[in-house]
């Protein structure tokens, strides 16, 4: 079996624990308040810019690898490996891909040996993160490099996603809603449900009120025609322990499962844009053999 390197970046909320035992490694985005700029991943942890984002009057921002730092990585691990697989963030929230592009081109055209791959994945945190999975599991029964890039083609879209968002005011300042909508929608506490579609973060519906967000989310996923009813197979993820860990209970109550596949946390650069106390659910779709 080759040896091969596989990347995602920060924005795939990958836990420590599957990092490390699938052997994933990240490519950092910067994450910055105001004139201070961290390295995501490493000079903030997950918890540090939870508090600085309840502290930060502003809005933080979020912005890719830098360039040196992109090709650097790329060609020390194209140096090492027979292949390298980077899974990026969707190109149409972020310049990342083309970044990661430009620079693997280069590296091959410096060294004909080089094999990099650059996945646009079209997605977003947990997406990215179990496709990179997927890819490790499959490399490791022995399926080559291009039938299992193809295979995580068609993985990456076996899951669904209600994303639900605790305050309006980051949607508001990405440009996602009208600061109409954000004081209408404060006043009258509606909580509005987003998914991945088409390579961006898209809204769907609204719920109104806190006490419904836990049955109005398990009503959506039961209506849901694309819900696989026999496997039945969820990811949750939130920037709020607390809320996860609740909505986890009632997936294993209502479903009747022992547990749920996979529990992740928001980090910084999802967290930039649909801010702190977000939760997710992913489902696994009908007619997806995995």
């Amino acid at each position: 079996m080759k040896n091969i390197k596989i990347f995602v970046d920060t924005s795939a909320d990958i836990p420590k624990h599957l990092a490390e035992e699938y052997d994933i490694d990240t490519i950092n985005f910067i994450s910055i308040f105001g004139e201070d700029s961290y390295v995501a991943g490493e000079e903030l942890s997950n918890e540090e810019f939870y508090k600085k984002l309840a502290k930060s009057e502003e809005i933080p921002k979020t912005s890719q690898t830098p360039p040196h730092v992109m090709h650097d990585t790329l060609a020390e691990a194209a140096e090492e490996y027979d292949s390298v697989v980077y899974f990026t963030i969707s190109s149409k929230a972020s310049g990342q891909y083309n970044n990661a592009r430009l620079n693997a081109q280069q590296i091959m055209e410096e060294n004909p040996d080089a094999d990099i791959r650059i996945i646009d994945t079209m997605s977003f945190s947990v997406y990215i993160c179990d496709t990179a999975i997927h890819l490790r599991k499959l490399l490791r029964e022995g399926v080559g490099l291009d039938e299992a890039l193809e295979k995580c083609n068609e993985y990456i879209n076996s899951w669904y996603c209600y994303i639900l968002v605790d305050t309006l005011k980051y949607l508001e300042k990405g440009g996602r809603i009208t600061k109409t909508a954000l004081i209408v929608g404060s006043i009258l506490d509606i909580k509005p449900v987003l998914t991945v579609a088409n390579g961006l973060i898209e809204p769907l519906e609204k719920i109104r009120g806190k006490k419904k967000i836990y049955n109005k989310l398990i009503d959506l996923i039961k209506e849901n025609p694309e819900f696989d009813d026999e496997k039945k197979e969820f990811i949750v993820i939130d920037s709020k322990k607390e809320y996860g860990d609740k909505l986890t209970e009632i997936l294993k109550e209502e479903f009747g499962i022992e547990d749920i596949y996979m529990r992740s946390e928001f980090g910084p650069i999802v967290g930039t844009h649909i801010g702190e106390g977000a939760l997710a659910v992913l489902f696994r779709k009908k007619g997806y053999e995995v």
